[in-house]
């Protein structure tokens, strides 16, 4: 089935049922229409070009101190924080004057409104939710919001101007994709019964709703699923139908704070499997909050995050932000690891510049993926705005026009 067809019969079923008396956002959420999507997955790496957006929160910038400790130099050596990005490099666009702006281009950077970071300040919608809207409308799931020690103070994504809180548990943001039938806290993670099987109940409870006309038409709706998915167990990827996950049965306690490794590397390969397995094609991630409470024990420095931007310690804050560039790192391999990375668009952003002073300037923001569409391996000149950034992203994406204009427009030196 072309994917024409296939989103012609979706939005046709959706508004029959709907004229059922089933409302349309019950039914984008429902296990039965999840399949309808999944059962796509088996097209999903043959579309050419640019699908997939990830949008990676990291808070608090990056040290400066007289020295930008993130910016690679025009030849790609890269100081200490972007370090360990250096096996992944030549797939990533470095931008310098990079401020931390709102939509009149006034320096913003600072705590609280964490927003700001997607290009939200002044803008009722942040650009993942306008991604959310457009690219992600015929998804199974319009964006993923992925957190790791997220929530408390702010959200990264603002939706008709309130800020959106992330999914901080990795087995509830996991089982929400991929189904009740998992065993989350088992090396056998598997989703073993048929998809057409998980949906008999509910395709019994719609008969008993439908009139004779109806029921007809969801005979023949029921038949091409069928069809779809014997196709779909020939081609599509096993780790779709049984995703092995959480080998290591990691157990989730939000008051245990020294695991932000394992529970960022688990929201990552949810992220990374639900983009493989075409559910979604928007995902945003935000690693910490704006107060960067967390803790990383595998680190020499002990104490939080924010403690180590403001402790005074020398290397505290350089040790810890490299961490996370090492989080981005993580995201990348995994993507290039499932062949996604040439048709993802990844955007590191943040909410300022300096963390140890709060700054606007010299914002830690890049992008990678892109494949030969984008001028990799970079650095590219910001023009004074991240704003920029997130334009540039949206004709990247061919979607300028369906999303508002945060900057003064996309930037040159990023298409190929």
């Amino acid at each position: 089935m072309k994917e024409s067809i296939a989103h012609w019969n979706r939005r046709h079923f959706l508004k029959t049922l709907t004229h059922a008396g089933l409302s349309v956002n019950m039914l984008r959420g429902a296990t039965f229409t999840t399949a309808m999507m999944a059962a796509r997955a088996a097209e999903a790496k043959s579309v050419p070009g640019i699908k997939r957006v990830v949008c990676v929160y990291i808070p608090d910038g990056a040290p400066v101190n007289g020295t930008n400790l993130w910016l690679p130099s025009a030849n790609l050596e890269l100081p200490i924080t972007t370090q360990p990005l250096e096996a992944v490099k030549n797939h990533c666009i470095f931008f310098s004057d990079a401020s931390i702006t709102n939509k009149t281009g006034d320096g913003i950077g600072g705590h609280g409104n964490t927003n700001k970071a997607f290009a939200g300040a002044g803008f009722a919608n942040t650009f993942d939710v306008e991604l959310e809207r457009t690219l992600g409308a015929a998804s199974a799931f319009p964006s993923l919001l992925l957190g790791v020690q997220s929530n408390g103070h702010g959200s990264a994504t603002k939706k008709n101007g309130s800020e959106i809180n992330y999914q901080d548990n990795p087995l509830a943001a996991f089982n929400r994709v991929f189904g009740n039938s998992a065993n989350l806290g088992d090396v056998s993670t598997k989703r073993t019964r048929g998809l057409l099987d998980v949906h008999k109940q509910e395709l019994t409870d719609l008969q008993t709703i439908l009139g004779s006309s109806e029921r007809e038409r969801l005979d023949e709706h029921l038949g091409a699923v069928e069809k779809l998915n014997a196709r779909l167990d020939q081609t599509i990827d096993e780790a779709c139908l049984n995703p092995d996950w959480n080998v290591d049965g990691f157990v989730y306690d939000d008051a245990n704070k020294t695991k932000f490794t394992i529970e960022s590397e688990l929201q990552i390969d949810t992220a990374v499997l639900a983009l493989s397995c075409n559910l979604t094609n928007v995902v945003s991630i935000m690693l910490g909050n704006h107060q960067s409470e967390h803790a990383i024990p595998e680190l020499e420095f002990k104490g939080d995050y924010h403690q180590s931007i403001h402790g005074g310690r020398a290397g505290a804050y350089e040790e810890c932000r490299a961490y996370l560039s090492g989080r981005v790192t993580y995201l990348i391999q995994k993507l290039a690891e499932a062949n996604l990375l040439d048709s993802t668009l990844v955007i590191q952003s943040t909410d300022m510049g300096d963390g140890g002073a709060h700054s606007s300037e010299h914002a830690p923001v890049m992008m990678a993926g892109g494949g030969s569409a984008l001028n990799g391996g970079t650095v590219v000149n910001a023009s004074g705005s991240h704003m920029n950034v997130f334009d540039t992203a949206t004709e990247i994406l061919g979607l300028t026009g369906q999303i508002p204009q945060f900057g003064n427009g996309a930037l040159t030196g990023v298409i190929t």
